[in-house]
């Protein structure tokens, strides 16, 4: 528990009003002091509180739900464009006509080798996998030269996905390892992970093995 009410989270501070409303309705006579109006404004405050913060979850989880959405289609977008650019590229439409199109050329710092990241996941501790990654050309541990991070996509339960559509995004992580955190209710599940680069023109990599660990209980 927080060690002070300006400290405490959400979910502390809403039991530390259920255990003080609890406190003043079964024992009045040890606090005379504190009036029925307070206890009132008390039990009012807690039920506005508590509405409050399940409106704040709701539209956390609508807002995550709208990125997620929102960057599926701009990926689709950006494969599309770089797919009309390398057309026209590859046809011999000349330099001039090619900045009409307004698509930028291709970065300088784009990956020599822009291959796949190869994962493998610890699951030692409860709950947890700790996810660590590199890429399948390198030796290190760094991400290819060119690149963001690596892209984790998840898929609790079996069979294995066959694309991402089966999968949640779960991050897009700078460097290894990521630790993912599960619900109890998933302890005995199969996680399947879908690990693929993206580049900081926004294109991403094809994806790498998936690799599957079960959820220890």
């Amino acid at each position: 528990m927080a060690d002070s009410i300006q400290n405490a989270s959400d979910g502390e501070l809403l039991r530390m009003v259920e255990q003080l409303k609890t406190a003043l309705a079964e024992n009045p006579a040890h606090y005379p002091s504190i009036s029925a109006g307070i206890r009132t404004e008390l039990d009012t405050l807690g039920d506005l509180y508590r509405d409050k913060l399940a409106a704040h979850k709701a539209a956390q989880a609508a807002a995550k739900a709208a990125v997620t959405d929102k960057d599926i289609v701009k990926r689709k977008i950006r494969a599309l464009m770089r797919n009309v650019r390398n057309i026209n590229k590859a046809t011999g439409v000349d330099e001039a006509k090619m900045k009409m199109l307004g698509i930028p050329a291709l970065a300088n710092n784009a990956p020599a080798k822009a291959t796949v990241p190869v994962g493998a996941v610890d699951t030692s501790e409860r709950l947890r996998h700790t996810i660590s990654w590199k890429d399948l050309e390198a030796d290190s541990k760094k991400r290819p030269r060119g690149s963001m991070g690596a892209e984790i996509w998840i898929k609790i339960g079996d069979p294995a996905p066959g694309d991402e559509k089966h999968c949640r995004f779960l991050t897009l992580n700078a460097s290894a390892p990521y630790i993912a955190e599960h619900d109890p209710a998933d302890a005995g599940k199969t996680a399947h992970y879908m690990l693929r680069w993206r580049l900081r023109d926004g294109s991403v990599t094809a994806w790498g093995e998936t690799i599957s660990a079960t959820i220890t209980g």
